[in-house]
């Protein structure tokens, strides 16, 4: 039996097709911008830090690196109050015209040696606006993509903003590798490094163009409308450390995490094997664009294979595999070119669907009138703790033990994160509308996409 399809039909899956492809879009922006600075960390360090060691240098370009994210649940409080309050799509419009405008700002700033310690000073102003945008910007567009899709699509749908994460990464380690191959190593250190920074202006204006003509999910304009009509409009933020306090802590015990495996890869991978396994920035580059080009097919798989089981099944196999996959693919860097392939294409297929985990917890376990701000906070705070420290304290492992001191980090902090996935993670696949409040509980029709349910 053919199922009719309607004009109304039609124009929602156009809409949903617009918020995948504009909340896939953007993340491929903020994270080809974001990750950008760990990939030319040493180049950086060596601009900005002429006066260190090697290896305090190193350290103080991860320092900055780290330091920045202290503006992130800053960029979450902001952020989650837009998008609460006025809207995601406002959120979203703002956050990824700071994220491109300090990526290529980035490009511009004169070195060391031109204005003394103005250059690092100067550097760590753009460090702190680009995570005060990515702040809002990943949960955000979770919550965009997933508010607009039915239950059972959920993954396929989100899978897409899994993707475009690996996508934005491994186009600025393709970009940093053609740079690598096109200029020689002085024309890298004088201004090769900065091409791929400037390259993040024109792709903030095709972020921008592809959200502008963004809609709001009907669960959001309905609830919208619902909390307008209550007497003493609530702040979201507070509203949610009134009601889902014990959410909030579980969402942030996930992303710490799904941030600390992530930025060990895409924030240290590189420095450890070029500094201390000795690759060539060629090579090791390579490596990590293979590594996830193997990944990309078996991480949408994983994605899609989401929707299928429950969300508790789904996340704890992925913690249980990056436990036991991680001293494994850290030993096997130090074995040439193809074993660190291998390596890194095992790891990051375990760990890009953990951020599929991380998008349903952000909208499953929250009301929809404070789901951007009780989200974007604790999201915020676990990337700020784990994933910004990651690169600095692996940095100070692997010099003080061992190139595989930072597998047993992630791997003990992996462990923990099963027993998170099994006692606090729901097994729901649904969406509560509105918070209780004072006045009592206020919900939307059944009718609304929001509250389809599937405890499965």
């Amino acid at each position: 039996m053919s199922v009719e399809t309607t004009p109304a039909t039609t124009d929602a899956k156009r809409i949903r097709a617009r918020a995948t492809r504009a909340g896939a879009v953007g993340n491929f922006i903020e994270f080809y911008d974001f990750t950008l600075y760990g990939f030319f960390a040493i180049i950086i360090s060596q601009q900005f830090f002429p006066d260190y060691s090697s290896q305090a240098a190193l350290l103080a370009t991860f320092g900055v690196y780290g330091g920045a994210f202290v503006m992130r649940p800053v960029g979450a409080i902001v952020f989650g109050h837009v998008g609460d309050r006025w809207g995601r799509k406002r959120a979203l419009l703002i956050a990824v015209v700071l994220m491109s405008a300090s990526t290529a700002v980035i490009g511009l700033l004169p070195s060391y040696a031109m204005i003394g310690v103005a250059a690092p000073a100067l550097l760590l102003a753009c460090r702190l606006t680009q995570a005060f945008s990515a702040g809002g910007e990943q949960s955000g567009a979770y919550v965009l993509v997933i508010e607009h899709s039915p239950v059972a699509e959920r993954g396929r749908n989100g899978s897409w903003l899994v993707v475009s994460v690996m996508a934005g990464v491994a186009s600025g380690a393709i970009v940093a590798l053609v740079m690598n191959f096109v200029t020689t190593a002085d024309q890298m250190q004088s201004w090769g490094w900065r091409i791929p920074f400037l390259i993040g202006a024109p792709l903030g204006v095709l972020g921008l163009v592809l959200r502008l003509k963004l809609q709001e999910s009907e669960a959001f304009t309905a609830a919208s409308a619902e909390v307008a009509k209550q007497v003493g409009r609530h702040v979201p933020l507070v509203q949610a450390f009134r009601t889902v306090k014990k959410e909030m802590l579980t969402l942030f015990a996930w992303v710490g995490l799904v941030s600390l495996a992530g930025y060990m890869l895409i924030g240290f991978m590189i420095t450890l094997m070029v500094k201390f396994e000795g690759y060539s920035m060629t090579t090791a580059l390579l490596v990590m664009v293979l590594g996830f080009l193997i990944a990309a097919p078996f991480v949408m798989v994983l994605c899609r294979w989401s929707d299928t089981v429950t969300r508790k099944r789904f996340a704890i196999t992925l913690a249980a595999g990056l436990a036991v996959w991680t001293i494994p693919a850290f030993a096997l860097i130090g074995h040439g070119p193809v074993f660190a392939t291998i390596a890194i294409a095992g790891y990051t297929t375990l760990l890009y669907p953990m951020n599929l985990a991380a998008g349903f917890a952000v909208v499953e376990l929250f009301p929809v009138d404070v789901r951007a701000s009780a989200s974007a906070l604790p999201y915020q705070v676990g990337f700020a703790l784990f994933g910004g420290t990651a690169s600095l304290i692996a940095t100070w492992l692997v010099t003080n033990f061992s190139a595989l001191a930072p597998a047993y980090y992630v791997t003990a902090v992996a462990v923990v994160e099963i027993f998170v996935a099994w006692f606090w993670l729901p097994n729901a696949r649904e969406m509560t509308v509105v918070t209780e409040s004072d006045a009592g509980v206020r919900s939307l029709p059944k009718t609304s996409p929001d509250l389809r349910s599937d405890n499965a």
